[in-house]
């Protein structure tokens, strides 16, 4: 005969798992997110779903420049986010590693995984390798195929475009280039790096603002090497229709001279959502940019929603997992145990920041490597 306390127990951990595990009810309690990468053009056309999305009324947030395309994609598939700007030749190459797929393919790849693909935008973002047009000139450089005469030459690349499968190694290997100088920067760090003349090649993409800003030359890809990269909008399958439908309209509205206005616009006033209202037709001043008071509230207004969302969790499968830590047993012992080994993560996390800082004696990490070891005693 089932005791009244253990009943109890039952019913709180079914009605605990129900609430963790029923469809749609994290959809349910908040809005659609929208992820971007960490440079301007995915900030903007993350802006401009927004926008579309709310027009449809359709509660969405922007998460702006989450990373580099593996934490876009795992964010997606994991479901933190809904939707995010991609490229195809990004999506074939870099994330489901089948080059030169054809969209057909593309799209039923996707939808194995349960996420969905926007017809392209309208424009080519391509990869492109870029030069200061006097630096170029002198060492009369026009096209990538004349940079395996020059080894000298400093190159600035991005990390992701570093470790890309269509990126900096196949690069090397297709063109016969011998790099002695390389190093890796953020995307916006490139661009400083060569007005100040302490590079003289970077990684950039072809609808950037900041190339004809800074006097820049693509340099040509004569032998054709960088894939095709349509803007497209990926989301998850099990967003409101009425949000697919507003992603979907936005097919085939930017050409490439209407996204670089749109960057040079966003890079002149850091103002995304200002820049995604010319998309829309409307005046870039009708939105200021936010007050440091206005973030301050937002941030922490979110933090407050994050606090509350994780302690509500916490309570949720802490009451029954105490309940049957109290009962002893191995599965009390079990339950302890695994608690006692997660309370560590803390410490493991501020452990792996402070590693590579020599400027934090080694008596601090030794403690903060001590404090973990007790911990699992």
């Amino acid at each position: 005969m089932i005791s009244p306390r253990r009943r109890i127990a039952n019913r709180v951990g079914i009605v605990c798992f129900a609430f963790l595990w029923l469809p749609g009810f994290e959809t349910l309690a908040s809005p659609l997110i929208v992820g971007s990468k960490k440079f301007t053009e995915s900030y903007v056309l993350a802006e401009i779903a927004k926008r579309a999305l709310e027009t449809g009324d359709v509660k969405v947030e922007h998460r702006e420049g989450m990373g580099g395309t593996i934490i876009l994609w795992e964010g997606l598939r994991g479901g933190g986010i809904q939707i995010y700007p991609e490229y195809t030749g990004t999506i074939s190459e870099e994330i489901l590693k089948q080059p030169a797929m054809g969209e057909k393919e593309m799209r039923a790849a996707l939808d194995r995984l349960g996420l969905a693909m926007t017809p392209d935008l309208g424009f080519n973002n391509t990869y492109a390798l870029v030069m200061r047009g006097d630096i170029a000139a002198k060492m009369g450089i026009r096209s990538i195929s004349d940079l395996p005469s020059h080894p000298e030459i400093r190159y600035g690349l991005t990390h992701e475009f570093l470790d890309r499968r269509d990126g900096w190694r196949p690069l090397l290997r297709r063109y016969g280039i011998s790099a002695k100088n390389v190093i890796g920067l953020e995307h916006a760090l490139g661009y400083a790096g060569l007005a100040n003349g302490e590079i003289d090649v970077k990684d950039a993409y072809s609808t950037d603002a900041k190339i004809a800003q800074n006097n820049l030359i693509v340099l040509k890809d004569d032998w054709q090497f960088f894939p095709q990269y349509r803007a497209v909008f990926l989301y998850r399958k099990e967003i409101p229709p009425v949000a697919a439908t507003a992603l979907n309209k936005l097919a085939a509205t930017i050409d490439e001279a209407r996204m670089i206005k749109l960057n040079a616009e966003a890079e002149r006033t850091k103002n995304y959502a200002a820049a995604a209202q010319l998309y829309f037709g409307d005046s870039a001043v009708a939105t200021p940019s936010e007050t440091l008071a206005h973030k301050l509230t937002r941030w922490t207004l979110r933090h407050l929603e994050l606090a509350g969302l994780s302690l509500l969790l916490a309570v949720i499968v802490g009451i029954p997992l105490g309940i049957l830590a109290s009962r002893g047993g191995a599965v009390g012992q079990l339950i302890l145990g695994g608690s006692g080994i997660i309370q560590t993560i803390p410490s493991l996390a501020l452990l792996a920041l402070l590693v590579p800082l020599p400027f934090f004696g080694i008596s601090v990490r030794t403690a903060i490597a001590a404090l973990f070891l007790y911990s699992l005693l």
